[in-house]
């Protein structure tokens, strides 16, 4: 049954007239809809689901399968950012309004085929085996009448069989054009619509608090790694389906542009393996600056430093350059111990290993140092 299901997949997403073509994200766009995608999965998360794959650019923006082996349900989205207005009945289905007339123009009219609302239908209608929806995700409102007089652009989500009746018959009529004949009468209902409350501008900030949120219902003590956790997660997530060759299989087609569940519950299990060493980070910095007067600068570059370090950490990697490096500093914080100045034990640290592993820069150095030495303090505790 699974195979079956996983080549439907593989078949829609390699078809070329349902790819999307013009109109593609520029980074802003690409910023935007990752970081809706990555907030996706952490509702996914909360809500207790048992599996998921998320594919980028294969199938519209992403589709979302219920299990990466054995799918019975995909949901299709396209994610759009706007910087001004409510989107437009035209903007959406390329369809004249009801009640008014399409202006005269040389040109031959725009098809629903190549609307937002007619690609997501029909990549919809491309699925036989798997339970198949499609939605649209933006920061703006659709700016569509419901039936009982409300409007999309202020109402919770909702799937466009809701439409007034007059805008819902032009909609049944200009989908129907996408069934080939025969087939099953055209379904408003497979589409959503659905405003987000994340800035165009600040996806990434957005995505942080909404991260903060989980983690203090999860895991209260590592709240204040939701930055490195949502960087690490970008970082993975950001460069899948930047590749425009096609992929000459599923097992492919996840590897290039997939993210499963499993590879972010390992992300999550990578933080939670770490203890919660940003805010005494930031107390040895504090004194380090009270004994020394460390400068803003080189608070500010070990800060970057450690929030690499947990990135990697976060991603289950580890830079090798700095492999050999940690051995060195483990062993030696077997037979120190921090005293009455944190300098002079960063100098004596320093004076013993800097010359063996010279091509590391200094705030790298310290903030590798500091996080080991605190996390050998953590665990004598």
């Amino acid at each position: 049954m699974g195979n079956n299901q996983i080549e439907e997949v593989y078949r829609v997403a390699t078809r070329k007239d349902l790819a999307e073509t013009g109109g593609g994200h520029n980074q802003k766009g690409v910023d935007f809809q990752r970081a809706w995608a990555i907030e996706r999965m952490f509702d996914l998360e909360k809500s207790g689901a048992a599996d998921f794959l998320f594919l980028f650019e294969s199938i519209q923006d992403v589709a979302e399968l219920d299990s990466p082996t054995e799918p019975s349900s995909i949901r299709i989205y396209q994610i759009k950012k706007k910087d001004r207005k409510e989107w437009s009945w035209a903007e959406l289905t390329n369809l004249v309004e009801p009640g008014k007339k399409r202006r005269t123009s040389k040109n031959p009219p725009p098809d629903i085929k190549d609307s937002p609302i007619g690609k997501l239908y029909s990549s919809a209608l491309a699925f036989k085996k798997l339970k198949c929806s499609g939605r649209f995700i933006s920061n703006n409102g659709c700016d569509l009448p419901l039936n009982g007089g409300g409007n999309a652009a202020t109402s919770l989500p909702c799937d466009l069989s809701t439409l007034d009746a007059t805008h819902l018959d032009a909609l049944t009529l200009g989908l129907e054009t996408l069934h080939e004949a025969g087939t099953l009468p055209a379904n408003p209902g497979l589409i959503h619509v659905e405003k987000v409350p994340m800035h165009p501008d600040q996806p990434t900030k957005h995505l942080i608090g909404a991260v903060v949120i989980f983690l203090n219902e999860r895991s209260p003590r590592h709240a204040g790694q939701a930055q490195a956790l949502v960087e690490a997660l970008l970082a993975k997530v950001g460069p899948l389906g930047a590749k425009t060759d096609s992929c000459p299989s599923f097992e492919e087609l996840k590897k290039e542009r997939g993210y499963t569940r499993a590879e972010f519950s390992a992300a999550l299990s990578n933080l939670e393996e770490l203890p919660d060493l940003m805010t005494l980070l930031e107390d040895w910095l504090d004194k380090l600056e009270s004994e020394c007067g460390l400068g803003f600068m080189e608070k500010a570059a070990v800060r970057v430093a450690a929030s690499k370090i947990f990135r990697l950490q976060v991603m289950g990697g580890e830079d090798p350059v700095v492999s050999s490096m940690l051995l060195d500093i483990d062993a030696w914080l077997d037979t120190h111990a921090p005293g009455s100045s944190l300098k002079a034990f960063i100098d004596e640290a320093s004076a013993d290993l800097a010359d063996a592993h010279s091509s590391i820069r200094p705030a790298d150095f310290s903030a590798h140092f500091l996080l080991r030495a605190l996390k050998k303090c953590v665990a004598q505790t």
